[in-house]
């Protein structure tokens, strides 16, 4: 069950959160009205305790705003006042119940407990199913007097289906009830879960208890269960959170060190003489004060150090230059506070970083041919099909049948299938079977081809996603579009993609948050590159060449928001996403960081699955935006754009560091009598091999690009001519050992041709580097060698 708490007494609320969530319940917090209007809008809930006494929005006024817009979700209020006047006024404004605080737990318990019985349709304190039997009050599941063991997760979601025994539950709904704010899964975890409680209920002799509605959800079903066996045991703990400790205590030392300049200000002040510049040092001292706690949890320094730091930025305004500052008593009562506060300070209870999103398993890269399953009830189009992927690299399997295509995927899994979602006997045959193929294969391409491309169309194939990268079919082509439209299409689904670990950027000078977000980012199987000093910046953006970078605003030397406007400035790294983490919150500096080139920013203190969801959605997005505007479509290799930019970076390095830089250019001989001989798209065959072939032969790091036509680039950082001529010679050796088949069993032995230029030795720019190796290659040509 999914409850809101909405109380602004953060002791209070942290005490009440966490025996809720030890009673099993999934609880969102929110620390004032507002803010628990805005988690009423945004989420569904099962049960809200409301605080009377809340800034902004007091418990009264929220409890008729919800009752106002006709929702009847059970609330509870909770209030120190006892009165008679108090309890009649929260209840007529639509309060189910009303606690007097201080409760003990066990009574706070009953009620929710009573509270959610009366909403849901099954009112007996005993949830039953058949010979199951759950206890809400102990927590506690039987099966024919047997207990089963089972997680907190997987409770709460045979709760959930127990309170609503004939309600088909969606993803959606599942992830509405079942999880925080804090803690957002796709719906792949929600299959995942499924999968695991029908396993231990079924270890346990309940059979068939959970059934699958393809295309909608889950349902109760009626079922009679054979006895029960062992127990299975609960799942192994993490162990992030003692690495999150370690960099506390790692920290807290140098943490305690920032006190000084603080201590300084109260000095001065006293005595009258707190100068401009010392005034200033204390109020970055509070900044950076405020961007450490923040980050560990512990809000309460947070918010002293933000207030103290506009309160010393106000005293320095109202100053004269050539004046002493002088501060209020709150703001000195404040100082010393912070200062109390930071020696006093324990680490804050920081959850576990949130795995999101893990990455599949990259295949090998191989020339074998792709698989294909075609479904489709159309002849006369499997046979086109059939026709067409002799010169793609495919071998194909067609089923006119759904029951064919089960047959041929149990005899062999196919790397892809074409699908077609409607057949005339059967118009959800096609669905029932892309439901079935995602569930059991979630990793598998689908495609769906259909001459039905209106919007429910879409809709009703999108919704049986079992990926979150992956929607439903992977991709959704009409039929209105061409045939080698479509084999484009399978062709980009089906390129081997080398593994790749993203690489994120950090520039923060505050080392404590610099180790808190690496060790996030590694957590997340991400790789950081942490800079502390903002004068180093530049070097590590073109050395590493990240794939998103994180900015703090404040920092000595250069600022973030200079380091966002160079980025922006050139050319080379303008669509490189940046994130900004700060501690920073004023909207008129928000708007100044977007406004520069800003993608996103991020407040301290902020929530790691927050954090984390930022990222990856950044990094989809312009991978995506990459892969169209950087790569070559036929051979999957950079284009003649992504390739020159990539060559000028590694050029300006190797100036840097005096490193040599090799460029091969390689060239296939006699290309138009291939293409005029077999047609072109057997010449698009071969440049889809050559591709395949020079992303197995050469190293990530290496820089392999389609510059043209037949004509491709290499670039080597640090490697002489002498080693770059070698590669190039045994790449060459192995094209000419792989014959390239093509239609009517003929065999297509290819013939390259390269030339090699180093820098500096051949030039020290591009143009004069091709120009030395086009040079070589065309000598090549001629003289056959």
């Amino acid at each position: 069950m999914r409850l809101l708490l909405v109380e602004d007494d953060e002791v209070q609320a942290h005490t009440i959160k966490q025996a809720l969530i030890a009673q099993g319940y999934v609880v969102d917090g929110a620390a004032d009205g507002e803010e628990g209007w805005d988690f009423i809008e945004a989420f569904t809930y099962d049960l809200m305790l409301l605080d009377v006494s809340l800034p902004k929005l007091d418990g009264i006024t929220l409890c008729r705003r919800v009752r106002d817009r006709g929702d009847n979700v059970p609330i509870l209020l909770l209030t120190a006042r006892s009165s008679s006047t108090d309890k009649v006024a929260g209840l007529d404004a639509g309060a189910d119940d009303y606690v007097v605080k201080p409760c003990t737990g066990r009574e706070l318990f009953a009620r929710i407990r009573a509270l959610l019985r009366r909403r849901n349709a099954s009112s007996a304190p005993l949830l039953t199913w058949d010979k199951v039997t759950l206890d809400p009050s102990s927590r506690e599941l039987f099966y024919d007097g047997q207990p089963i063991a089972l997680s907190p997760k997987e409770y709460n979601l045979l709760e959930l289906f127990l309170r609503n025994p004939r309600r088909v539950l969606t993803h959606s709904a599942i992830l509405e009830h079942l999880w925080s704010f804090e803690d957002p899964p796709s719906e792949g975890t929600v299959r995942a879960h499924i999968k695991r409680l029908r396993h231990k209920l079924k270890k346990a002799g309940v059979t068939e208890m959970i059934e699958t509605i393809y295309g909608v959800g889950y349902r109760l079903k009626e079922a009679k269960p054979p006895s029960p066996p062992e127990i299975p045991a609960s799942p192994p703990q993490d162990t992030t959170k003692a690495n999150l400790q370690a960099i506390w205590e790692k920290f807290r030392p140098q943490i305690l060190g920032r006190l000084q300049p603080l201590r300084d200000a109260i000095a001065a002040s006293e005595r009258h003489s707190l100068s401009h510049d010392l005034a200033a040092t204390a109020a970055n001292t509070a900044h950076k004060l405020a961007g450490s706690l923040g980050i560990f949890g512990l809000k309460t320094g947070y918010s002293l150090a933000q207030t103290l730091e506009e309160e010393l930025k106000s005293a320095i305004a109202a100053t004269p230059e050539n004046h002493f500052v002088t501060l209020t008593p709150d703001s000195q009562q404040h100082c010393q506070t912070l200062i109390a506060f930071v020696e006093q300070a324990e680490y804050s209870s920081i959850s576990t970083p949130h795995k999101v999103r893990e990455s599949p398993t990259a295949a090998p890269l191989t020339r074998a041919p792709s698989h294909l399953l075609i479904v489709d009830d159309d002849c006369t189009l499997l046979q086109n099909f059939k026709t067409a992927a002799l010169n793609w690299n495919f071998t194909v399997a067609v089923a006119s049948s759904i029951s064919t295509a089960q047959n041929a995927i149990a005899q062999q899994l196919p790397d892809l299938v074409l699908l077609d979602i409607v057949f005339p006997d059967d118009p959800l045959a096609g669905l029932n079977l892309l439901a079935d193929l995602k569930s059991r294969y979630p990793h598998l391409p689908i495609v769906i081809f259909s001459a039905y491309d209106r919007l429910r169309d879409r809709v009703a194939a999108c919704s049986l996603s079992s990926h979150p990268h992956l929607q439903g079919g992977d991709a959704f082509l009409s039929k209105l579009i061409s045939l080698p439209e479509v084999m484009t299409t399978i062709a980009e689904m089906l390129k081997p993609i080398p593994p790749h670990r993203a690489k994120i950027l950090v520039v923060d000078d505050d080392l404590s948050s610099l180790d808190y977000i690496e060790q996030l980012l590694n957590s997340w199987e991400l790789t950081p590159i942490v800079v502390s000093d903002p004068r180093l910046f530049w070097e590590n953006l073109e050395t590493h060449a990240p794939d998103l970078l994180i900015l703090d605003y404040k920092m000595p030397y250069y600022d973030g928001l200079q380091l966002c406007r160079i980025v922006r400035n050139d050319p080379t790294w303008q669509s490189l996403p940046i994130v900004f983490i700060t501690a920073e919150t004023q909207p008129t500096l928000i708007q100044t960081l977007y406004q520069n080139g800003a993608d996103d920013y991020i407040a301290k203190p902020f929530r790691e699955a927050e954090l984390a969801t930022r990222i990856f959605n950044r990094l989809e997005r312009v991978k995506l935006l990459r892969d169209l505007a950087d790569t070559d479509v036929l051979t999957g290799l950079a284009n003649r754009r992504r390739g020159s930019r990539d060559i000028n970076r590694y050029l300006r390095l190797c100036q840097r560091h005096q490193q040599l830089f090799s460029l091969i250019m390689l060239d296939v001989n006699d290309f138009k009598p291939i293409n005029d001989r077999y047609g072109h798209g057997v010449g698009d065959r071969v440049l889809r091999q050559l591709g395949t072939i020079l992303q197995q032969q050469f190293r990530q790091e290496d820089i392999t690009a389609r510059w043209g036509g037949d004509e491709f680039v290499i670039g080597l950082y640090a490697t002489q001519k002498k080693d770059a001529t070698q590669r190039a010679q045994q790449l060459l050796d192995c094209i000419k050992t792989t014959p390239i088949p093509i239609a009517g069993q003929v065999q297509l032995q290819l013939v390259l041709s390269m030339g090699v230029a180093t820098y500096p030795e051949d030039g020290a720019d591009l143009p004069s580097l091709y120009a030395v190796a086009d040079t070589a290659l065309y000598h090549a040509k001629a003289t056959k060698v």
